[in-house]
Order: C-alpha cells, then sequence, then structure tokens
C-alpha cells in the first residue's frame, strides 16, 4: 500500500505519511531500514516538519535497534529544532519527549527540563498515547519510585489507548501499570494487568519482548516462578531474534533475578554479566531505569567474589548520589548489608537492613524483602529471636501483598527458626574460612570452583569441607544446604 502511494503523483506529505506509516506499522521487524528512511527524507523534500517526522523514528531506531542512545538523543534534538522553527507542536512534544527520554538513560541534567517543556505543549489526539510526555512522566515517576502518582497518571491514558484501538499504546499502559502495582504491593492488580497485556501482545503478532519482560517481573513475584523463567526465556529469544538491544537487557535482568532468588547464583551471574555489558555498551548511565546494580552485585556476595561486589556497590551508589537518585539507594544498602554479613559484620549488617527496611515503608514488596534479609543475618549472628521478629514480619507482609512466591520463602525460613531441634546457638561455631567454604558449597559452586574464589588448593577445599560436615555432623552437600545459610540470603 506504501507503494502504490509512494509510486503515484502524491504530496510529499501523503507520500512521507505512508512511508512513516509503514516504519511505525513494522515495529521490531524493519528490515532495510536504512533505505526506508534514505526514501523517507528524500520524499519530506527539505520540508522541516515532514523531516522532523522522521528523524524521531530515526532516533527510536538507533536506541533500541543499534543501541547508541547518544546518536538517538541528537536525532531527537534536530527533529525537535526543525519541528519548532515551523511551529510544529504536534511534532515538537514528540520530539521532546523522545529526547527527554534518552536524556535520563544518559544521565543527562536537563531531563526534567526538557520533559516539562513537552508537557507544556497542546496534547494532540493523533499521537499515540504511548508516545506522549505524560506517558514518559509517568515512566519517570516509577523510576524515581512513586508508584501512586504513576498510577493516577496511566489509567486515562489506558482508556484513551483502548478507545483509540491503538495496540501497541495499550500494551505499553498496561506494562507500566502492572509495574506501578508490583511497585505498590497490589500484586494481584499487577498480575491482571501483565497477563492482559500479555494475551493482547500475543493475539495482536506485536514483539513479545515488552510484554515477556513485565510478565517475567509479576509472575516472580506474584504467581509463579516456573512462568516467569519461561517468559523470561522467551523474551531474550525474541530480542536477540529482532536485535532489540533494549528489552534483552531487560529480560535477561528478570532471568537474572528470577535465577538468585531461587537460588541459582552461578547462572544469574551469567544473565547479570550481560546484562552489565549490553547497558555499558549503549552507555546506560542512570541506575534506576533498570535496577541490575544491586542484583549483580547480591550474586557475586552468593559466590564470594567480594572485592568485586564491593567496587560495584561504591561505583553505583556513588553515580546514584550525583545524579540525586535516592531511590536507588535503600536496595543498594540492603546488598551492602549482606557483603557486611559475608565478612563476619553481623551487626553492622543488622542496623543496616534495619535502616533500609524503615525507608521502604511506602514500598512493601520491597520492604519484605529487605526484613527477610535481616531475618537470614540475624540468624548467622546467632540472635534468633531477634531473626524470627524479621523473618514474621516479612511473611505477613508478602502474604497480606499476595506476593506468593516470597511469602513461601519467608514461611519457610519462619518454619526452620521455630524448629528447637536446629538451635543455631547450640551449633559449634565455625572459623570465618570454614564459614566462607561452607556457603560457596551450599549455594552449588564446585570444589574447584570454591579454590579458584577462595585462591587455595582444591585438597584444601576437601579438608576445609570435611571439617564442617564434622563440627555440623553433616554427611552431604544436599545437608550443609539446607543447614548453612549462603551469603545471598
Amino acid at each position: 500500500a506504501a507503494r502504490l502511494i509512494v509510486g503515484h503523483d502524491t504530496t510529499p506529505a501523503q507520500r512521507v505519511d505512508a512511508l512513516v506509516a509503514l516504519i511505525d506499522a513494522s515495529g521490531q521487524h524493519l528490515h532495510g531500514a536504512d533505505e526506508l528512511f534514505a526514501a523517507a527524507l528524500h520524499a519530506a523534500a527539505g520540508r522541516s516538519d515532514l523531516t522532523a517526522q522522521i528523524l524521531i523514528r530515526q532516533s527510536i531506531w538507533a536506541n533500541v535497534n543499534e543501541g547508541d542512545p547518544h546518536r538517538a538523543c541528537d536525532l531527537a534534538g534536530r527533529a525537535t529544532d526543525l519541528a519548532e522553527a515551523v511551529g510544529d507542536t504536534t511534532t515538537t512534544a514528540m520530539a521532546l519527549t523522545m529526547r527527554a527520554r534518552l536524556q535520563r538513560v544518559l544521565g543527562h541534567p536537563d531531563t526534567e527540563t526538557t520533559l516539562d517543556h513537552a508537557l507544556s505543549l497542546p496534547r494532540a489526539a493523533s499521537v499515540p498515547v504511548n508516545s506522549t510526555p505524560q506517558h514518559l512522566a509517568a515512566r519517570h515517576a516509577l523510576f524515581d519510585d512513586r508508584p501512586e502518582e504513576a498510577r493516577t497518571a496511566l489509567l486515562p491514558l489506558l482508556v484513551e489507548a483502548e478507545r483509540m484501538g491503538d495496540a501497541e499504546a495499550t500494551v505499553d499502559i498496561l506494562r507500566s501499570l502492572a509495574e506501578a502495582e508490583l511497585r505498590a504491593g497490589r500484586c494481584a492488580r499487577a498480575l491482571d494487568h501483565a497477563q492482559r497485556a500479555q494475551a493482547l501482545t500475543d493475539g495482536t503478532a506485536l514483539s513479545p519482548a515488552p510484554a515477556c519482560y513485565t510478565s517475567a517481573l509479576v509472575e516472580g513475584t506474584a504467581g509463579r516462578t516456573d512462568l516467569a523463567l519461561a517468559h523470561a526465556r522467551r523474551g531474550i529469544d525474541a530480542s536477540r531474534q529482532e536485535d532489540n538491544r533494549v528489552f534483552l537487557s531487560r529480560n535477561l535482568f528478570a532471568l537474572g533475578h528470577l535465577l538468585l532468588v531461587t537460588g541459582r547464583p552461578k547462572e544469574a551471574l551469567e544473565a547479570l554479566e550481560e546484562v552489565r555489558d549490553l547497558e555499558e555498551l549503549q552507555q546506560v548511565h542512570d541506575p534506576s531505569v533498570l535496577r541490575w546494580h544491586p542484583e549483580l552485585a547480591e550474586t557475586l556476595i552468593a559466590l564470594g567474589h567480594l572485592d568485586q561486589a564491593r567496587s560495584l556497590l561504591d561505583d553505583t551508589r556513588r553515580t546514584a548520589t550525583d545524579l540525586g537518585r535516592d531511590a536507588v539507594l535503600p536496595a543498594l544498602e540492603r546488598t551492602q548489608a549482606l557483603l557486611d554479613a559475608a565478612r563476619g559484620n553481623f551487626g553492622t549488617a543488622a542496623r543496616r537492613l534495619n535502616d533500609a527496611a524503615g525507608r521502604l515503608r511506602l514500598l512493601p514488596l520491597e520492604r519484605g524483602r529487605t526484613l527477610l534479609a535481616l531475618s537470614h543475618t540475624e540468624r548467622r549472628g546467632r540472635r534468633r529471636a531477634s531473626a524470627r521478629t524479621a523473618a514474621r514480619s516479612a511473611a505477613d507482609l508478602f502474604t497480606t501483598h499476595q506476593a506468593h512466591p516470597w511469602a513461601q520463602t519467608a514461611i519457610h525460613t519462619l518454619g526452620r527458626l521455630e524448629e528447637a531441634p536446629t538451635d543455631d546457638d547450640a551449633r559449634p561455631r565455625l572459623t570465618s574460612a570454614e564459614q566462607r567454604c561452607a556457603e560457596l558449597a551450599a549455594a552449588g559452586a564446585s570444589n574447584r570452583d570454591i579454590a579458584t574464589t577462595l585462591t587455595v588448593s582444591v585438597k584444601t577445599v576437601e579438608a576445609t569441607l570435611t571439617r564442617v560436615y564434622r563440627k555440623l555432623g553433616l554427611h552431604s552437600r544436599v545437608q550443609l544446604a539446607h543447614t548453612v545459610t549462603p551469603a545471598h540470603e
């Protein structure tokens, strides 16, 4: 249909409209992008307003498929200048919104100024709601842990997207709503939004990568972990096939998070290190956009790579502070506490976790995860009563908010603490070397992996584990995994 229009004696605006419609409809399946953009720019015949519309699409392509947010931001800036020069407020708002989106990723100080400018311009009914500054403002509220504000802004946008019959926009708004509800602790609503987004995606042949990412996060917190893992893996496969670098990072992050919290740190490390590499390649500077940093640090701690974890935490904390991203800090503090505990500083770790939990009162699931970490830390520090209190609070939070997988974990932890025969206070104390070795073995590391991590011989590892088994009255690694709390817990 586009070729028919372009091949006839039509106006530049009609030819550009046809080519832009083709670009927009292609989504991530666009082949021959360079030629198509060149044809569109030729059809624009030098008109600033039409050229600006094409530059916005080039900006999206540069960000998602080329993984080059700096070039994408420059393209959006050029589109802004051209549209403003001819007084096209609709295209100006779209270009400013894209520019603000990229500035946030790059950690640019003018992000909010750019977004405010876009918000001050009149809304055009022809612009998809997921391309509006209103939607981006809601996304920024999510990044800054203001889920109620995000939800309030998103609900009318959902009504508008559904009324217009725009499937892609509807999926994007549903995904954002799912994230907002999850942050606020309303798991049932989050699950409903995520499932609607997934069903609409599958029913309209949209790229599955975005909906799979959201489904993996929500299912892993509110539904079934096995289903969450399946969504993440499907999203990774789709992203690789489509060369969508943005959602490859996100789905890998979801996979790494799920593997970490289900006790598979070695597998989690592979996924999360790829996220780190992709984010560095794409020059993502703002740590609030995709919060992989504390997850990777926690994985490194679980595997005994303490110096690497410390370096990552220090760098991320410095960046978050410089950019004013305070929302990132509690999760970093939780992970720092796990690092303290891995080094035997249980009192410092407990104080840090109590402080972080206090700062997360409006984010119940994050608070519950922090209390669960506090329970494990207090248990390792031989403060069993405090460990029970923290585990009970975490179980109550997760149960109240219908975070079923987390609730099961907290209830299991509480049950172990309430079993009198396994009183930790009566257990022989391990030396720091024995404790480190036992934790790595409990996390699933092989003797050779443990030897590499601790810079000792395999024979030393074998001898150390033999002493651990004798002290604790154990006979196998299975028993060890149920007795020794790995550092990542």
